[in-house]
């Protein structure tokens, strides 16, 4: 893997590391995503309602960068 792949990598586990943190599920994301990469699941909300609505705000954002950056790399 070239190092922009791998920076663009670790960038991308601290971005959902981020959502991870604050219960939410990042955007885009799926738990087999979250899997791979070794991250744990979103916990819980202490309060329902509002974890649900910060989920439906998550969710209208799409994943920053998720297609900016395309290697070209011949080692992989």
């Amino acid at each position: 893997m070239c190092l922009a792949c791998e920076q663009q990598e670790y960038f991308f586990r601290v971005w959902c590391a981020g959502f991870l943190a604050r219960g939410e599920m990042p955007p885009g994301v799926t738990a087999e995503d979250l899997q791979a990469l070794g991250l744990p699941q979103p916990k819980a909300s202490a309060g329902a309602g509002q974890g649900s609505e910060t989920q439906d705000r998550g969710a209208q954002r799409p994943a920053p960068g998720a297609d900016a950056f395309a290697c070209d790399s011949p080692d992989e």
